[in-house]
């Protein structure tokens, strides 16, 4: 059976070609550059199959008027359903009661572990998050309730010893700088994107949530947006070098604009890049504009793979 690897960067839109305001024209990302066929990824940038990577510019607005939001916006993701027109609106940033019955009747992990696939949500929580949920502190954001409606486990600091799980930083270094930890792995970038196709490589579907730029979007500097990027850009170099693209495909997407318009705290209304890498780059990107496009067009290439 073949694979997909789903990176999700929550907060990344495609912007204007602005390096004072925007973090994606102002970093050195000649990786990301060449998965949109030499383009920055900025607004303006058009579909385009490089013969590796098809680039896609994604409708995250689904024909809703205000600002996207990550709950109703993952939930689309996830469920290629136009969720905010089902609610009549963008909502977030964590799934209300309406949002979590619909990731609970339908989404991407379920479908897959219906299948008779293999699924896992491989960012690692600390132990202070899964004391929040449980004391009611928090909500599972629309990703990690899918996964559990699925019947999956979150990833825990256990994981990120035993290697199978990730962080959101890729590397594990904010295990280290921002929860104290002295001796969890760290991973040079190239060795982070290695590590994630090795992972990949042990199920059908493996799910990456990141979302570091959308806290950058929201309250970080030019400086800190470009220095995800540049390390986002190794890490995909890395992935890149280590993927088979006959075993199956990487995608990459995001819920709303956010991180390339440090102008203002708030999200987007811009559209979002997906790049699709690999052989079966094409199934996935049949008819694919908006958010509702990605579960379905992942679905079939699996199923693809199976006949």
């Amino acid at each position: 059976m073949k694979r997909a690897l789903l990176l999700f960067l929550d907060g990344v839109g495609l912007g204007d070609d602005d390096p004072a305001t925007n973090p994606f024209a102002a970093a050195r990302t000649p990786t990301l550059d060449a998965l949109a066929g030499g383009r920055r990824w900025l607004r303006g940038a058009t579909r385009h199959d490089n013969g590796r990577a098809v680039f896609i510019p994604t409708d995250p607005r689904l024909g809703v008027a205000g600002r996207p939001q990550s709950a109703t916006g993952q939930a689309a993701i996830l469920t290629g359903h136009n969720v905010p027109a089902a609610l009549g609106e963008h909502y977030g940033p964590r799934p209300n009661a309406a949002i979590r019955a619909l990731l609970d009747h339908d989404n991407l992990f379920k479908r897959v572990v219906a299948s008779g696939g293999s699924a896992a949500l491989i960012t690692a929580f600390p132990p202070r998050f899964f004391d929040a949920l449980a004391r009611g502190k928090r909500l599972p954001s629309s990703i990690q309730h899918a996964a559990l409606a699925a019947g999956l486990r979150l990833a825990t600091e256990g994981d990120i010893y035993a290697g199978t799980a990730m962080s959101p930083d890729w590397t594990g270094a904010g295990w280290r700088s921002d929860l104290g930890y002295a001796d969890t792995p760290l991973y040079a970038p190239a060795e982070a994107g290695a590590h994630l196709a090795w992972l990949a490589g042990k199920r059908t579907l493996t799910f990456f949530e990141h979302w570091v730029s959308d806290m950058i979007g929201h309250r970080g500097t030019l400086a800190q947006g470009v220095a995800l990027l540049e390390l986002f850009d190794a890490v995909m170099a890395g992935l890149l070098a280590a993927w088979d693209d006959e075993a199956g495909v990487i995608v990459i997407t995001s819920d709303h604009g956010n991180l390339e318009d440090l102008s203002t705290r708030k999200h987007t209304a811009n559209d979002v890049p997906t790049v699709i890498i690999g052989a079966a780059r094409q199934r996935v990107a049949e008819g694919l504009h908006d958010l509702t496009g990605i579960a379905p067009g992942i679905l079939r290439a699996l199923d693809d793979a199976g006949e």
